[in-house]
Parts: structure tokens; sequence; C-alpha cells
């Protein structure tokens, strides 16, 4: 046992070093994982340029700059996000299985959109509860999202090490993670300027029709842009399941289990 470990470590230490810069290029030249990072840019970006439009809307449209109702009803949609959320993840499983990931993703970008084109009704100060019913079903939909991407970058993997011949779940998810916090970031740092370019002004309860009708209006498409972006990079995506299929009989074929 110990001479089995001597030469376990001893192996470990002649493998050649790679930096961390070489690694994360040679993840990138992955076409289908830059497909899906794609996917998640478009999606990342497009949802966190209107978080702070989401929350302008229900201060100063919905509630009328009524800051304590504003406040209310933005917990409550948390509250109503969270819960929807989780039922999202058995719900687009249970499709997912039944009609495959490729197609549960492509129903949760269509969802999605209906969602924000919904918001401009949903988000009225006739009927202020009813953004509950928009928040919840962003997070709905955002739940089916991460967990289908999740099973595509194990596709993805089996893809790379049949390709390479390497396992690389470390290379993978770092870079993946890396990118998607500076979109999620860059999306939520430009939303700023967007309500600065539009005439926002938070010193007033009371905002100029143009810029509510602005801010209403930017809800719906910068989401939609984002969603159809994500949606024209998943018909461009390789990764079929007649290709995964293919992909790990060859897999079973070169080390005898998946």
């Amino acid at each position: 046992m110990v001479r089995e470990r001597y030469y376990t470590t001893l192996v470990a230490r002649k493998q050649e070093m790679i930096s961390i810069r070489e690694t994360l290029w040679q993840t990138l030249q992955c076409r289908p994982f830059r497909i899906q990072l794609g996917m998640q840019m478009a999606y990342n970006m497009g949802l966190s340029m209107v978080g702070t439009l989401g929350l302008a809307a229900t201060m100063y449209y919905v509630c009328r700059g009524n800051t304590s109702a504003g406040n209310l009803y933005n917990s409550l949609m948390g509250l109503t996000s969270m819960g929807m959320g989780f039922l999202g993840i058995p719900f687009f499983a249970f499709v997912s299985h039944r009609f495959g990931k490729l197609r549960t993703l492509l129903l949760v970008f269509c969802i999605a959109i209906a969602v924000f084109v919904a918001t401009w009704w949903l988000y009225t100060p006739k009927i202020a509860w009813l953004q509950l019913l928009a928040s919840g079903s962003i997070s709905f939909t955002g739940a089916g999202f991460w967990m289908l991407m999740g099973s595509i970058g194990a596709d993805v993997m089996d893809y790379d090490e049949l390709d390479g011949g390497r396992r690389r779940e470390g290379a993978f998810s770092a870079c993946g993670s890396w990118i998607n916090k500076v979109g999620m970031a860059t999306g939520a740092g430009v939303s700023f300027f967007i309500l600065q370019w539009i005439g926002f002004d938070s010193n007033f309860a009371i905002q100029t029709p143009h810029t509510i009708f602005m801010i209403r209006f930017l809800l719906i498409t910068i989401p939609i842009v984002g969603l159809v972006l994500a949606l024209i990079a998943l018909l461009h995506f390789p990764l079929t399941p007649e290709k995964m299929a293919e992909i790990r009989k060859q897999l079973e074929a070169r080390r005898g289990r998946i």
C-alpha cells in the first residue's frame, strides 16, 4: 500500500504543469462550450441589465412613488420568486425526461419571452399584486434554465473528453463561472447608466411620463433580446441526443464505463 502511494505521488509530480491561462484558453477551444457560454451570457446580461428597472417599475409606476408599499411588494416578490423557483426544478426535470433537455430548454426560452411580454400588463398600478406573478414566473423559468445548463455542461465535458482524451470538469467550471460573473456584473453596471439615460431621478417620487414609459419598455425589450440571442445559440448547439448517444458509446468502449 505504501509503495503504491509512493509511485502515485511520483507520477503526479512528473505530470506536466499547465498554467491557468493556458487551461482556460484550451477550454475555450471547445465549440459546444463556447455556444453554451453564449447562451449563458445572453441570458445573464439580458436579465441583470433590467434588475434595477424592475425595482424602479415597482416603486415609481406600480406604487406611484410610495416607498413603503414598494418595499413591501419587493419583499413579497422575493418570496414568490423563491417559491416559484423551487417549483420550476421538478417541473422542467419532468419535461426534460419526457422530451429531452434541448427541447425543454427551447420551452424555457419561449415561456420566458412570453413572461416578459406579459410584464407590460402585469406591472400595473390598477392590480399591484399581479407583479408577483411576473417575478415568480421569471424565477420559474430561471430554475429550469440553470438546471438544464448543468446537464448540458455534462454533455460538453463528455464531448471534450472524447475529443481530447482528458476529463476537465475543473477547467470548464472555473472558466464558465468567471465569464458568467463578468457578464452579470457588466449587466448590473449598465443598468444604472440606462436609468440615467432615460432621465430617471431618484430625488423625485413621481417620474416623468417619458421615463415611466422607457422603464416599462426596456423592462420588456432588453431581456427578450437576450433570450432571442440565447435561443439562436441553442439552435446551433451541436450535441443533439443522437450525437450524445454516439459519444457515450465511444467513451464506454474506450474506458469500459460512462
